[in-house]
């Protein structure tokens, strides 16, 4: 009998929630509205591939991660260079505008192994 996805057990069990993405036009206004909700938060981080954030950080150790782009350039050469992460921002961002919720990010223990059995 083949086992489907749905009939086998998952070997690893639930992935545990890491992050959620947010794009935002503007990392200030995203800034001020969480701070006006009382959440801290974190500097700045500048990505090398031309995107910005300013996360917030849970107890839990998950956190929000409002996302905007920083440098265009830097933005529109990833995307050239494959890197899926900027190319499904700025389709999202083409799709639905800078505001949003574009990805639920889950942990790993593994990521070569998890990526070894999305390719099998």
């Amino acid at each position: 009998m083949t086992e489907t996805m749905t009939e086998g057990p998952c070997p690893l069990g639930p992935y545990p929630l890491d992050h959620l993405v947010l794009p935002t036009a503007s990392l200030d206004v995203a800034r001020a509205r969480l701070v006006s909700l009382g959440f801290v938060v974190a500097p700045t981080g500048v990505h090398p591939f031309g995107t910005e954030n300013c996360c917030v950080f849970l107890e839990d150790g998950t956190y929000l991660e409002p996302l905007a782009v920083g440098n265009g350039q830097a933005v529109a050469k990833a995307i050239a260079d494959r890197n899926v992460f900027v190319a499904r921002d700025r389709a999202y961002r083409d799709r639905c505008g800078s505001e949003g919720f574009s990805a639920l990010v889950l942990g790993t223990e593994n990521a070569d192994a998890d990526h070894a059995r999305y390719i099998e």
